[in-house]
């Protein structure tokens, strides 16, 4: 069905630098072939450049792409705009950004479909609704009239999939697909995605980070570094051990019960004191009809939520997309207003922060979003948007000072030097977490507030932010709130876990207690969807 050849891809900046490399790879009729790599090994630029949509500035230099016989690189723009869609079918790695925010969900998943399947209005909401039910949004005939900015990650990253196989392409290219999922709709799409191949015999491009996911659902798998294939063969590669040390290095890096017991992490046993205390939190959002825009109900994004963070130590707050995992952060450092309850930091309420009390606040307590891209300035250079907190938090004394600092935190999150005058839209989705986070740090918090913080990372990345992490909070006595998905990374990091459905915590306790011997059925169900590489 594809055939890739000698594909090179360079920018046009550095054309002699190829961040794609005489790259050949082929997947067959009715194949799933993962492309699994680190962030910025070219696995994204490989995927756009076979519908040719690679970004402003990137360039290919050489090779071949064929789709069922038919050479893409010698089609016109109109003929390539017909393949698009109806052959090849593209789920993008930020659903934020390429998403409409002005146009409600209904119009543009509706305008995904052929003209012909919708020739009424109630055909459209017909086909929309069912849409998105089979990528699992509940409530869809509600949802469907909303705008993307009323959704939550995982959801947005479901009306994408939503799109893209409207017209059940003969090729799906999935470029990260579930990265902003919770694990059961994780396991709903990968089923879905599985289930529309067989039954259309459709051909899957599937680039992911995941290791796991990558074994659940592909047939081949295609180890990528530096814009070449290093290691290639059947899935069960990954479970039988690679034999390329890059690739054993992936493995290794997986974040779990085994990689935490193996590090024999010592655990203080003394009492923390509270730093954080979230008693009875709500956030309610008004529901608005009519003429006069009457509030007619409330959306209980978060209804009566109690949290402790104890210095030094972390929390992860886990659940479903939707939960309210995201809203409960946002509040807690005063992003979105609470509509009831109290936060207290270090035994006082956040809203008796005032003046310069209230300004060093935010240096305090800090956030990382879950959306690298849009949460960034895409007109301010890396270097500016990392130290534009330490300038105002007066942070460094001088601007070369600030400067070094700046260079510090990009190496000291996997990044360069030079990066520092680059632009957000010329790095990867997890390059651009990794340059949120050093923003994040540069105003030296003793609370974090990690939204996601490393669902786009690939797993080596992942696992060294996560051991920079641990030892800031050694050095530093740093407190984390870790909101993620990620049962993983929960196992390896937290200390207590709270479990959270429809707007409330239904379980929490130590990470041991919860994620061991969990209690109730929904936080079973969690653990139980969590995609493994080892069947044990």
């Amino acid at each position: 069905m594809l055939e890739v050849k000698n594909l090179s891809i360079a920018f046009s900046d550095s054309l002699k630098k190829r961040v794609v490399n005489n790259l050949t790879f082929s997947v067959g009729s009715g194949e799933i072939v993962a492309l699994v790599g680190e962030s910025g090994s070219g696995k994204s630029l490989t995927a756009l450049s076979i519908p040719r949509l690679l970004p402003t500035g990137a360039k290919i230099i050489g090779g071949s792409v064929h789709l069922a016989g038919e050479d893409l690189f010698r089609h016109t723009n109109s003929e390539i705009s017909r393949v698009r869609g109806s052959k090849i079918g593209v789920i993008f790695q930020e659903a934020q950004s390429s998403l409409n925010p002005v146009i409600s969900i209904k119009k543009q998943i509706s305008e995904a479909f052929s003209p012909n399947v919708l020739s009424t209005e109630a055909d459209i909401r017909t086909n929309v609704i069912t849409s998105l039910k089979n990528v699992g949004i509940n409530e869809a005939e509600v949802m469907l009239d909303r705008y993307p900015h009323e959704f939550s990650g995982g959801m947005k990253q479901r009306v994408m999939i939503a799109i893209a196989l409207a017209k059940n392409p003969q090729l799906l290219i999935a470029d990260e697909p579930t990265t902003a999922l919770d694990v059961t709709v994780q396991a709903q799409i990968l089923r879905l995605i599985k289930s529309l191949q067989e039954k259309n015999d459709m051909s899957v491009l599937f680039i992911t980070h995941d290791l796991a996911v990558a074994y659940q659902i592909a047939d081949r798998v295609l180890v990528m570094r530096e814009g070449e294939i290093i290691e290639s063969g059947n899935v069960d590669i990954l479970r039988e051990g690679p034999s390329h040390p890059y690739s054993r290095k992936l493995l290794d890096s997986l974040p779990g019960w085994k990689k935490r017991e193996g590090e024999a992490r010592t655990s203080d046993s003394k009492v923390n004191a509270k730093v954080l205390d979230v008693k009875d939190l709500k956030v309610w959002f008004p529901i608005k009809k009519g003429l006069f825009r009457k509030t007619v109900g409330h959306i209980k994004a978060v209804n009566g939520v109690s949290l402790e963070l104890k210095k030094g130590k972390t929390l992860a707050l886990v659940g479903e997309s939707g939960c309210g995992k995201t809203t409960t952060g946002k509040a807690i450092i005063q992003l979105i207003k609470n509509t009831e309850g109290s936060i207290f930091y270090k035994g006082k309420r956040l809203e008796e922060y005032r003046g310069e009390a209230a300004k060093n606040l935010r240096s305090e307590i800090q956030i990382v979003f879950q959306d690298p891209f849009s949460s960034m300035n895409p007109r301010m250079r890396i270097g500016e948007i990392i130290s534009e907190g330490m300038e105002v938090q007066k942070i460094c004394g001088s601007r070369s000072e600030r400067h070094r600092r700046v260079e510090e935190l990009l190496t000291l999150v996997g990044l360069e030097a030079e990066h520092f005058y680059r632009y957000p839209h010329e790095f990867s989705g997890g390059q651009r977490q990794r340059i949120c986070i050093a923003r994040a740090l540069s105003v030296n918090p003793s609370i974090l507030v990690c939204d996601e913080p490393t669902s786009s990372l690939d797993v080596s990345i992942q696992h060294q932010i996560l051991s920079l992490l641990m030892q800031l909070q050694k050095e530093r006595g740093m407190s984390y709130l870790f909101v993620t998905h990620d049962i993983g990374v929960v196992a390896y990091m937290a200390d207590e876990v709270a479990v959270m459905k429809d707007g409330v915590i239904v379980e929490s306790g130590s990470v041991h207690e919860v994620l061991k011997s969990p209690k109730m059925f929904y936080t079973k169900q969690l653990l139980d969807a969590v995609p493994l590489i080892h069947s044990s």
